[in-house]
């Protein structure tokens, strides 16, 4: 049985893109017409509301739904409802309608315009699970309003910044017994850990990490030079490539206490979509480790696991365009690994939007719930 989930933070980025994500699960294909692994039936008609930091217009939010200019046509209609009916002490202020074309049925969203969890209705509502994708709760004690509010567990849509565990379910997901506040990390944390881990267990955790990914731009940083809280971010991201930090070296360390040492680098580029990942790994005196070896480990880890986190790709380059709209977290290049040595690269590809934002959703849905 799926949880019922509740999003925070309507019109973001993530949020847009998670809403995307609930909303491919319902249908058997995916968009390139192969099978639909995660096929989840009536996945919309667990949500069971949405929020926004304050009054929203629900036409323009309903239009940017319905065609993002990256992802294209959302997979439902998407309609609204204002309501005076609807306006209460709650805060709320209509309804998303989202129409299925298969069949022709409708599923309603309430929408809500109160920047304080603790005063929104999840108790109500009957939510499980709320998906902070505000970026404004990322420690427990923020996100408690949430839970004071009559939710049993908090998903956060980035890296905590307190000891809220980072969890990336197949990977460390045995440590979420239930926990009330989990972290799904970053997308980036998302691409490596999967390679991490698969030749971790099979050749031991290597001695140290070096990661570079070169990135899609993203909403932290400006269309044209202007005031940022981070001197990169002030750059023109349409005519610059920006180099800045990755917290996903510290994410991995987190999630994998056997790494000694780990470092890197994000090279932020002029696409709106599509990432690159360039990890190179040092085993030291591994034994076994070569291509074939190498690659092995990778494929044995993708197709042996319940989510799709890693695959290894029919072309043996990586170009960035490969991976949109794909939903796995790392797409490996078998063209581009090298070993020499006990030192290890790989060139991985993923959709820092869709694949992230897929695999929060699927979480949502399927995480274990506090007793």
């Amino acid at each position: 049985m799926m949880n019922r989930i509740f999003m925070a933070g309507l019109g973001g980025r993530i949020f847009t893109c998670v809403l995307w994500a609930i909303a491919s699960m319902d249908n058997p294909a995916n968009s390139n017409g192969t099978e639909n692994a995660d096929y989840l039936s009536d996945a919309l008609s667990k949500l069971a509301g949405v929020s926004a930091s304050g009054p929203k217009n629900l036409a323009d939010i309903a239009e940017r739904i319905d065609h993002d200019s990256t992802h294209g046509r959302f997979p439902f209609e998407v309609r609204y409802r204002d309501t005076d009916d609807c306006a209460d002490a709650d805060g709320c202020i209509g309804f998303l309608i989202f129409r299925r074309y298969r069949d022709g049925r409708h599923f309603e969203v309430p929408v809500y315009a109160q920047p304080d969890p603790a005063k929104l209705p999840l108790k109500k509502l009957g939510v499980d699970v709320v998906i902070d994708a505000t970026g404004r709760f990322l420690t427990a004690e923020k996100a408690q309003g949430f839970i004071d509010a009559g939710a049993r567990k908090v998903l956060m849509s980035a890296p905590a910044k307190d000891d809220t565990p980072l969890i990336i379910y197949d990977i460390n997901g045995d440590q979420d017994t239930g926990l009330p506040f989990v972290s799904l990390a970053s997308c980036t944390t998302n691409a490596a850990a999967p390679i991490v881990y698969a030749l971790g267990e099979t050749f031991g955790y290597p001695e140290s990490v070096f990661l570079n990914t070169t990135h899609a731009v993203t909403n932290s940083q400006k269309m044209l030079d202007g005031n940022s809280g981070k001197l990169e971010n002030s750059f023109a991201g349409l005519n610059n490539i920006v180099v800045t930090d990755t917290g996903a070296t510290k994410s991995l360390q987190k999630i994998f206490p056997e790494l000694k040492q780990t470092t890197g680098i994000a090279c932020r580029v002029p696409v709106e979509n599509g990432s690159i990942l360039c990890l190179v790994m040092e085993f030291g005196n591994a034994k076994g480790l070569t291509k074939e070896s190498v690659l092995e480990a990778l494929n044995e880890f993708g197709n042996n696991r319940i989510r799709r986190l890693l695959r290894v790709s029919h072309r043996q380059t990586m170009i960035s365009s490969y991976v949109v709209d794909r939903s796995e977290t790392s797409v490996v290049a078998p063209g581009q690994i090298v070993v020499i040595g006990g030192t290890v690269q790989i060139v991985a590809g993923y959709d820092n939007e869709y694949a992230y934002a897929y695999h929060l959703a699927l979480a949502a849905l399927n995480c274990p719930l506090p007793a």
